[in-house]
């Protein structure tokens, strides 16, 4: 259970040029009580990336390990699965093993030891945003976030506060 710091209203308008869809997603959410601020907004950030996908899940707690975002079968196999990096490549492993495809997000620069568990885990795709565009959405977050978010196939950009953020990322789409 979060607390009234940790909750947050999200309103964001998407525009997807890669899947060619224009979304409004408003919902409520909550940061993990050990989750830093950088992992709040990479996993934000990996939903809009996907938000194309009507299936996601955004964090679900009763879910062992407690997966960032997912989409699952009907048959609850998990189909899609976008997971922070947090330094624990055993996590990795096992979250690997339970889904039919799964993407990485993390920062510039890569890390060198998950950059060693993705040469041996081929089939594991990476999504790589700047460190820096991450810093600004942490210093403009706040309870109520309006972004206007534009997805194009090599960047990411987002209007939040009157703060334009823009990134390149790494990324293969599906």
């Amino acid at each position: 259970m979060s607390d009234k710091g940790r909750v947050f209203k999200a309103h964001f308008t998407i525009i997807d040029n890669v899947h060619h869809c224009h979304l409004h997603e408003h919902f409520t959410t909550a940061r993990r009580e050990t989750e830093s601020l950088q992992h709040f907004i990479l996993r934000l950030l990996g939903f809009c990336l996907f938000a194309y996908r009507h299936d996601l899940v955004l964090c679900e707690s009763k879910t062992k390990p407690q997966l960032d975002i997912f989409a699952s079968t009907l048959y609850d196999d998990y189909e899609l699965v976008i997971e922070v990096f947090n330094d624990n490549i055993d996590e990795l492993t096992k979250i690997r093993n339970q889904s039919r495809v799964l993407y990485v997000i993390t920062t510039t620069p890569l890390d060198a030891e998950l950059a060693r568990w993705l040469a041996l885990h081929n089939s594991v795709e990476v999504i790589v945003v700047q460190s820096e565009a991450v810093a600004e959405l942490e210093r403009v977050l706040s309870r109520s976030m309006h972004w206007d978010v534009c997805v194009d196939s090599d960047e990411i950009a987002i209007t939040a506060n009157d703060t334009f953020i823009r990134s390149p990322i790494t990324i293969h789409w599906p």
